[in-house]
């Protein structure tokens, strides 16, 4: 007879031996290693990628009408032998498998999921970001991102709801950057004047019209000039047109002045045999004449008059420049500093500057609205005003869109809200300037993306 502790060793020693010799059926298989999981993701990447149209095309002619009742389950066409033009993910594993390429274990079965999605829609996904990017914050044209090049060249920070190209935003510039684009539009379109500052106040315009204004004293006065026909027919153009200003505009010294020079032409050019190309004038004859139109068109209640005054002008200097080069480079210095200083004159008449700051919208506005010949000569500030017009770069005076509505904070860059998500802010502009302007789907890009919408739909669809 055994005892107690002899009966339990003999069990433990049983059990023991029956387990030795039972099969090892329950060994966990070994963990998958680093290549494997490789090898299993670029198996999965080849099988997204070579069956994404063909599970595309199976769901159009196939899954979708057998699940509106529109066919029957399991009836297929076929054509050429086949039930899908394209080839399906599981006829490209069935490829792979005739390689000698067989599916990976089940144990890295996740590793091959990954590969299926990255493959489909890895060539896609650039085209889907720009998408996703241009929806946030809108897409832009060649014309808008030229100008919003140049503005940013300036150093304006401008935010994207500007620069879109469908219903952009009028604003002040990117979050938290009014103020900097505010102090740098009235020192840009100050120092079209010649003198910098960083508000434009009617006494500062004034005195740049007078300090101008004595240079060309200094140019003109003591000194003679020979002018051309086209001076002189601007001249009696003159006098026509000062008869049909109002009486209290008309100026009879300038009608007068220029009534003796075009008749003392007229008297040279009448003579036997004289062909003039040039007349010759007083110094100081011009520049009574000059300084009197300029006060005029300054003056006129009629803007449109003005403009036909500095237009007059114009050809008058232009004759002077052409005949004289020893002052022309002087003249080509002045006459856009001063032609820049009427037109910020202009701009304050028309309440486009408040408390010292410029609206460049309304600049381009103003400017748009003038004749080409008025404003030849201000290259700076048409390329200030082209920014205010077309990016609407409203001075801190100016109202912008308001209203953080749902459909603000959802699909547009407007209101409140999107500031509050940063979809106005520098970074944001970044993006969508990395983004590039909007361009047409190329058919590669639509068979990605016709590969990737397969993928998509692919594990809906697989038989078990």
């Amino acid at each position: 007879m055994l005892d107690e502790n002899e009966e339990l060793e003999l069990l433990r020693l049983k059990k023991q031996k029956a387990m030795a010799s039972e099969p090892m059926q329950d060994m966990e298989p070994p963990k998958p290693t680093f290549k494997e999981k490789a090898k299993a993701g670029l198996y999965g990447a080849a099988v997204g990628f070579g069956g994404g149209l063909g599970e595309l095309e199976k769901f159009g002619a196939y899954t979708a009408p057998e699940f509106f009742g529109l066919r029957e389950k399991g009836q297929r066409d076929k054509f050429l032998g086949r039930e899908t033009l394209f080839p399906t993910g599981a006829e490209v594993e069935k490829g792979l498998s005739k390689l000698g390429v067989e599916p990976p274990r089940e144990e890295v079965s996740g590793y091959k999921t990954a590969g299926e999605i990255v493959g489909g829609f890895g060539t896609a996904l650039p085209r889907m970001l720009k998408t996703g990017g241009e929806l946030a914050l809108g897409a832009t044209s060649r014309s808008k991102e030229a100008v919003a090049k140049a503005a940013e060249g300036l150093g304006f920070k401008l935010s994207p709801a500007q620069v879109r190209r469908d219903v952009p935003a009028p604003a002040r510039g990117a979050t938290f950057a009014a103020k900097d684009n505010q102090t740098l539009a009235n020192r840009l379109a100050s120092k079209a004047t010649g003198q910098q500052v960083d508000e434009v106040t009617p006494e500062f315009v004034r005195n740049r019209l007078s300090d101008l204004g004595k240079q060309f004293d200094a140019v003109y006065k003591g000194k003679t000039f020979n002018i051309d026909p086209k001076a002189i027919q601007a001249l009696d153009a003159l006098r026509t047109f000062e008869t049909q200003l109002p009486p209290s505009q008309q100026l009879a010294a300038v009608r007068g002045a220029a009534d003796k020079i075009v008749k003392s032409f007229s008297s040279l050019a009448g003579k036997q045999g004289a062909q003039p190309s040039t007349f010759a004038i007083q110094g100081d004859a011009l520049q009574t004449i000059r300084n009197d139109l300029m006060a005029a068109a300054r003056s006129a209640s009629d803007r449109s008059d003005a403009h036909r005054l500095y237009e007059l002008i114009d050809v008058i200097d232009d004759s002077v420049a052409r005949n004289h080069p020893e002052i022309a480079a002087k003249l080509t210095e002045i006459r856009p500093l001063y032609r820049n200083s009427v037109i910020l004159e202009d701009l304050i008449r028309q309440k486009g500057v408040r408390g010292g700051d410029v609206s460049l919208e309304s600049l381009g506005n103003m400017l748009g609205a003038q004749k080409q010949a008025v404003r030849r000569v201000g290259g700076e500030l048409d390329q200030l005003g082209q920014i205010g017009r077309e990016l609407q770069l409203r001075a801190r005076w100016q109202s912008t869109a308001e209203g953080p509505s749902l459909a603000d904070l959802l699909k547009t860059t407007k209101g409140y809200g999107a500031a509050t998500l940063g979809l106005q802010s520098r970074p944001a502009r970044a993006a969508q300037r990395m983004m590039g302007p909007e361009t047409p789907s190329t058919t590669a890009q639509r068979a990605a993306q016709a590969v990737a919408a397969g993928t998509a739909i692919s594990p809906f669809q697989r038989e078990e």
